[in-house]
C-alpha cells in the first residue's frame, strides 16, 4: 500500500541534487586528459605572481609614505624645541631684565633697615690724621680702622664685573657650543635617514633583480616542461599508431588463410579464431536474442514508467483535492468561530449594560462605608 500524503523535503531534495551536480564536476576534472597532464593552471599561477606583485607594490609606497612623514615629523618636532627653548630663555632674559631694572633692592621702602653697607655708609669716626674733627685727647690708631675701605671696595667691583664677564663669555660660548652639537646631531641624522633609504631602495632593486631572474628561470623550465611533455605526447602517440596498425593488420585479426598451419600442421592459435560458419551463426542467433530480450526489457521499464507517471499524477490531483476541501473546512470554521466570537461579544455587551444599568445603578457614598467596624461588635 502506498501512503499517499508524504510531503515531498525541498531541502533534501536540493541538497541530493548539489551533491550530483558536485559529483558529474569532479568527474569531468578527473577525467579530462589535457588538465590532468598539464596538472597545474599557469594563468592563476600569473595572476597571483602579479597580485603578489601589486601587494609588494603597494607595500613599499606605504612604508615610503610612512618614513617620510616620520622624517617630517622629526623636523617639526626639532623646530618646535628649538622654538621653545629660544621662547624660554628670552622669558629669563626679559625676567631678569625687569628684576635688575626695576626690582632692585634699594628700591624696596624697608632698604634703609636691611641695608648690609649701611653702617659703612656712615661718616667714620675718624678720617684721617688730619682730621679737624678730633681734639687734644682723640685717639689716632684704633683697632678695626678701615682707611682704604673705599679703593678696596672699586677693586673688589672691577673683580666682580671682570668675573661676571668671563661667566657671560663661558655661558655663551657653552651655548654655542650646544647649538652647534645640536645642528651637526640633526645634520647627522638626516645623513642616516638618507643612507638608510638609499639602501632601502639598493636592497629593493636587489630583491626585484632576483625575482625577475627566479621568474625568467621558472618560464625556462616550464617552456622546457611543455617541450618535453610535447614530445612525449607526440612519442606516444606514434607508438600509439603504430600498435593499433599492426594489431589492425596482424594476421590474428585478418584470419589469413594462407598462414593457419605450422611445420606440424597445427592451427596457430594467434592467428585464425578457428570458430566455424555454423559456431558463428549460433552467435549471431544469441546475440539477436539477447537483444530481443534487452529490448522486451526496455519496453516492460517504459511501461512501468508510464505507470507510474500515471500514479504520480493521480496522487498529485488527490493531493489538490484534499488541500482544497483543507481550506473549504478552514473557511468554514473560522466563519463559525467569527459567528460565535459576534454572539459573545453580544451577550458581553448585554451583560455590561445589565450590571451598569440595573445591578449598579446606585454608587455606594463614603456614608455606607463609614458604617462599618464603628463598633467592638
Amino acid at each position: 500500500m502506498f501512503l499517499l500524503n508524504l510531503p515531498i523535503n525541498i531541502k533534501e531534495q536540493a541538497a541530493i541534487e548539489r551533491r550530483r551536480s558536485e559529483e558529474k564536476k569532479r568527474l569531468s576534472r578527473i577525467f579530462n586528459v589535457k588538465y590532468r597532464t598539464i596538472g597545474i593552471d599557469k594563468a592563476s599561477l600569473d595572476e597571483q605572481v602579479k597580485e603578489r606583485q601589486y601587494m609588494k607594490n603597494l607595500e613599499k609606497q606605504r612604508n615610503d609614505a610612512f618614513d617620510r612623514e616620520m622624517i617630517n615629523n622629526d623636523f617639526k618636532k626639532i623646530l618646535l624645541e628649538q622654538e621653545e627653548l629660544f621662547q624660554k630663555r628670552q622669558y629669563a632674559q626679559e625676567l631678569n631684565n625687569y628684576r635688575q631694572l626695576y626690582q632692585k633692592p634699594e628700591h624696596a621702602k624697608e632698604w634703609d633697615l636691611n641695608d648690609p653697607n649701611r653702617l659703612k655708609q656712615l661718616t667714620p669716626i675718624r678720617i684721617n690724621d688730619n682730621d679737624s674733627r678730633l681734639g687734644p685727647s682723640s685717639g689716632q690708631i684704633f683697632v678695626g680702622e678701615d682707611l682704604q675701605a673705599s679703593r678696596r671696595k672699586k677693586l673688589q667691583q672691577e673683580q666682580l664685573k671682570n668675573d661676571f664677564n668671563l661667566q657671560i663669555i663661558n655661558k655663551t660660548k657653552k651655548n654655542r657650543e650646544e647649538y652647534l652639537a645640536n645642528l651637526l646631531y640633526d645634520y647627522k641624522q638626516m645623513e642616516l635617514y638618507e643612507r638608510s633609504n638609499k639602501f632601502e631602495q639598493i636592497e629593493n632593486e636587489c630583491h626585484r633583480a632576483i625575482e625577475l631572474a627566479t621568474r625568467n628561470y621558472n618560464e625556462i623550465l616550464a617552456h622546457e616542461a611543455r617541450i618535453r611533455a610535447h614530445e612525449q605526447k607526440t612519442r606516444q602517440t606514434e607508438e600509439q599508431l603504430a600498435e593499433i596498425a599492426n594489431t589492425a593488420f596482424s594476421d590474428m585479426l585478418t584470419e589469413n588463410s594462407k598462414n593457419l598451419l605450422d611445420a606440424r600442421s597445427h592451427i596457430i592459435v594467434d592467428r585464425w579464431k578457428g570458430m566455424s560458419q555454423d559456431q558463428l551463426d549460433d552467435i549471431r542467433h544469441q546475440q539477436l536474442i539477447q537483444i530481443s530480450e534487452c529490448q522486451k526489457i526496455k519496453n516492460n521499464e517504459k511501461c512501468f514508467d508510464e505507470t507510474w507517471k500515471q500514479y504520480l499524477n493521480a496522487i498529485a490531483k488527490q493531493g489538490i483535492i484534499i488541500e482544497q476541501q483543507i481550506e473549504e473546512d478552514k473557511r468554514q470554521y473560522n466563519h463559525y468561530l467569527a459567528n460565535e466570537n459576534k454572539n459573545l461579544a453580544k451577550i458581553q455587551r448585554e451583560r455590561e449594560d445589565y450590571l451598569n444599568t440595573i445591578l449598579y445603578r446606585s454608587a455606594p457614598t463614603a456614608a455606607f462605608y463609614q458604617q462599618f467596624n464603628s463598633t467592638s461588635r
